[in-house]
């Protein structure tokens, strides 16, 4: 990534930081941003020296979401072409993190708007300071969420829940996501904030990855098959991990009466 990048990529052992650096449109989530942020993605899961990735941002914002002139040049020749964009550049980004090898946390303490709460909602943790909020903005505007937001939300937080807040654009508070399960625990600073998201990228970084991303898609795979179509699905997946090192080494580790030391292998 070039120093101009609106994204930035940086590496502390085995933890990944991608950091939208885009303050003075607040990480609005332009053509370049998704292409550059799409592309961290993509290097970082392809690296098999990384273990976890961190999302965040820089300023006041963690981001608007779409850029709305972006949008406005978009519409300017009467066309339609939205549902496009969506599809082509906003889709392949949520597919990234959710089919990522490795865990992701988003490092989030400033408001997430639209696209950018889709970002931090398709992350599998969410690290927040009271400054943090989703804004579901899309009714706002006369849309409806995209990215998979509507799919998220109401599992995350159930169908009522979710209902209302994308019908009213209601936003949602650090207290209120930790309320929701969305968080644990509202920091008092970035500071702290950034402290129990690097310890808690630790922590993951020294455990099973392959079975960290399997449990990921048991669960995204759950809501939409009977309990017999899941547990097959589960069947298949304890096959796939029985031969990797890490439980190799679990079983090992157990039989020695010592700690697993896993590799994500």
């Amino acid at each position: 990534m070039s120093d101009s990048s609106p994204v930035t990529y940086s590496q502390r052992g085995a933890v990944v930081t991608l950091r939208l650096e885009r303050p003075e449109t607040r990480n609005s989530l332009t053509h370049e941003l998704r292409v550059h942020l799409l592309a961290a993605l993509q290097r970082a899961d392809a690296d098999a020296d990384v273990r976890v990735v961190i999302l965040t941002a820089m300023g006041k914002a963690f981001s608007v979401g779409q850029d709305i002139e972006e949008l406005a040049d978009l519409y300017k020749d009467g066309q339609n072409r939205l549902g496009q964009m969506v599809e082509q550049e906003y889709v392949p980004i949520v597919q990234a993190l959710r089919s990522m090898t490795k865990p992701t946390i988003s490092l989030f303490t400033a408001p997430a708007v639209g696209g950018g709460m889709a970002l931090v909602l398709a992350t599998d943790f969410r690290v927040v300071t009271q400054q943090a909020v989703l804004i579901p903005a899309f009714v706002q505007v006369g849309l409806a969420p995209d990215s998979g937001v509507s799919f998220f939300l109401s599992r995350m937080i159930g169908y009522a829940k979710a209902l209302q807040v994308l019908f009213t654009g209601q936003r949602i508070s650090a207290e209120e996501m930790v309320h929701l399960g969305l968080a644990e625990t509202v920091w008092n600073t970035e500071e702290q904030a950034a402290d129990a998201c690097q310890s808690l990228a630790s922590r993951l970084a020294a455990g099973p990855t392959r079975a960290f991303a399997a449990i990921r898609q048991l669960l995204d795979d759950a809501a939409g098959h009977s309990l017999e179509e899941t547990m097959a699905l589960e069947t298949g997946v304890q096959d796939r991990l029985a031969s990797t090192w890490d439980h190799k080494e679990a079983i090992q580790a157990f039989l020695e009466k010592r700690k697993p030391q896993f590799r994500g292998k």
